[in-house]
């Protein structure tokens, strides 16, 4: 899903208020926010972006934790 500029604004405006009154729900958004992070990073390996030395391995290790649910997709 792509936003407008508006519409991330207001999205980052409304999780910030919602992570100040509630740590457990700080908690969720950061780790959803980590897992998003890590599917980017392996879709962008998938895609041959990042061809370091390594990047193989980092590629199984992080499909790996994707599809036993280690990290739950955005």
């Amino acid at each position: 899903m792509i936003l407008s500029r508006q519409e991330a604004r207001e999205s980052r405006r409304i999780e910030a208020r919602l992570t100040a009154e509630d740590p457990v729900l700080a908690r969720r958004f950061d780790q959803w926010r980590r897992s998003r992070e890590r599917v980017a990073e392996a879709a962008a390996l998938a895609a041959g972006q990042d061809l370091d030395q390594g990047a193989a391995t980092r590629l199984r290790r992080l499909w790996r934790e994707v599809l036993r649910g280690r990290i739950p997709l955005p």
